[in-house]
């Protein structure tokens, strides 16, 4: 495990934070531009009923569109092949959507046999069953594991992971941080057999689901990289793949990685 001084970490995540604020600057700008288009909430506001919270909001270039509904979802890219789905939890307005979306593989564009979803909700809806297939615990994960069947006809398999050793004001420790890096590790070894999306959300779909991202990215080869209408990273934030992974998933959605306990966890596991 990776480690760094408290100096460091504040300077990585105060540069990070700037950066955040620029983006959501340009987002709200009157004036259409091009940074503004970029970082657009436009619809998202527009939705506000349709949100958990009233200052998390899914940037428009990158949000699911499930049949024209609005979702607080965003498609997550880290320029070297990883794809994920970061979505707050769904309110009952949008829980139907929220199903539809798996369902029909809005995010991605196809719809796939299975689906593998990291959250902690269960709903049964009238227009798209939901039907148990078995359920696994898996102790050495801290995770239970449920199989379930979405749809009646053409179903769709959906795999949900619920890990039960996050705080919520906090970070895992101990014995919890090997059981979150084995569920990486088995997500993404799932994620390639099936060919599949990889949706995760915690109640927001920013602090705590944009680490799983961003510790999933780190894991894949390669440098994370997207366009950006920004200046690039400083020189020595550039090279460090930590800083340049939150900074690229976050071009995708807004506060991904929300603490610098979360960022601090990311440095320790990489």
């Amino acid at each position: 495990m990776a480690r760094i001084s408290p100096h460091t970490l504040e300077r990585v995540y105060n540069i990070l934070a700037e950066r955040e604020y620029i983006r959501s600057r340009a987002g709200q700008l009157s004036q259409p531009s091009s940074e503004q288009a970029f970082y657009s909430v436009r619809n998202s506001v527009k939705h506000v009923l349709d949100n958990r919270y009233r200052n998390i909001y899914a940037y428009d270039r990158t949000a699911v569109i499930v049949d024209g509904k609005y979702l607080n979802a965003n498609v997550i890219t880290d320029g070297k092949g990883g794809l994920w789905i970061a979505a707050q939890a769904p309110t009952p307005r949008t829980f139907d959507t929220f199903f539809q979306a798996l369902y029909s593989g809005a995010a991605s564009g196809n719809k796939s046999k299975h689906v593998i979803l990291l959250t902690k909700r269960d709903h049964v809806m009238e227009f798209l069953p939901i039907k148990p297939i078995k359920q696994e615990r898996y102790e050495d994960m801290s995770t239970d594991m449920k199989e379930l069947l979405l749809g009646q006809t053409d179903p769709t398999t959906l795999l949900h992971y619920h890990f039960d050793s996050w705080p919520d004001h906090g970070v895992p420790e101990g014995k919890a941080v090997q059981a979150l890096s084995k569920l990486i590790d088995e997500v993404e070894q799932r994620r390639q057999s099936l060919n599949c999306e990889v949706w995760v959300h915690c109640s927001a779909g920013v602090g705590r689901t944009g680490t799983f991202i961003a510790l999933s990215s780190l894991r894949r080869p390669g440098k994370a990289l997207n366009n950006s209408p920004l200046p690039p990273l400083p020189g020595d934030l550039a090279q460090d793949p930590v800083a340049a992974t939150v900074d690229t998933i976050r071009e995708c959605r807004a506060i991904l990685v929300q603490t610098p306990e979360q960022l601090e966890l990311i440095y320790k596991m990489q």
